[in-house]
């Protein structure tokens, strides 16, 4: 049965990354400007890369040490069925997987329906629980797939994958102001930002069109990716240590 569910997720896995290929292609025929939606995804498959390089790069915070760890296994508990191990997907991580890949599909379908029929504002569907669930359902999947690949490099990429998708949200939110006023500023106010049933009274200068507002992503981004890069260390240890 764990073989079957295995490769049932291998399968789901290897049809989620064909389907993430040919839809930025699709995107970018209807909509040549949509193809910076996937930036991100391209930027955490970049940094997420096993890159032999860092073993010339010192770790800052580890004297003596390179960058290479980032690529190390992180430590896990193999009997634990809630995380991954090197051979096995874990429930956390398939949930997140499917999850995120059933959000991401349905408001993107949502938004192509949409898009043949009047260009209105969506505010009806999945888009009524969230005003971004297409980077929600993005940030889902590539966290599930993240927490599979139990290396901290990962997570550094899935941190700059989910600022970048903060930062696109935030610059579309910008531009749907400009066009649709009021009515988008209602509808922002009833329905939380990317966290279902999570809203914020966010002041006015950290509105989408201050400079403000980027300027904490970025330092958030910084301190979340320091911590990592300290806190993880004694988390690791290289493949050839291997004793499964």
């Amino acid at each position: 049965m764990r073989a079957k569910i295995g490769w049932l997720l291998r399968r789901l896995l290897a049809f989620l990354l064909a389907l993430m290929n040919i839809i930025p292609q699709v995107t970018v025929i209807i909509n040549p400007l949509l193809f910076i939606m996937f930036l991100p995804v391209g930027l955490y498959a970049i940094l997420s890369w096993h890159w032999i390089a860092l073993k010339d790069i010192p770790d800052p915070f580890h004297p003596g040490e390179s960058l290479y760890w980032l690529t190390y296994a992180i430590k896990v508990d193999k009997e634990n069925p809630l995380f991954p191990s090197l051979f096995r997907w874990g429930i956390i991580d398939s949930l997140l997987l499917i999850t995120g890949s059933a959000i991401f599909l349905a408001a993107f379908i949502s938004w192509l329906i949409n898009l043949r029929r009047d260009r209105e504002l969506l505010t009806c569907g999945i888009y009524g629980f969230v005003r971004h669930p297409q980077y929600l359902g993005i940030i889902l999947l590539s966290l599930g797939v993240t927490i599979r690949s139990l290396r901290p490099i990962s997570f550094i990429a899935w941190m700059t994958l989910l600022f970048g998708y903060l930062v696109l949200a935030s610059l579309e939110e910008r531009n749907l102001i400009r066009v649709y006023g009021q009515r988008y500023e209602e509808y922002a106010r009833r329905v939380p930002f990317i966290i279902p049933y999570l809203k914020f009274n966010v002041p006015g200068c950290l509105s989408p069109g201050k400079p403000y507002r980027y300027i904490i992503f970025g330092f958030a981004w910084i301190i979340l990716i320091i911590a990592i890069m300290v806190g993880m260390r004694d988390m690791v240890f290289a493949l050839r240590g291997i004793t499964y």
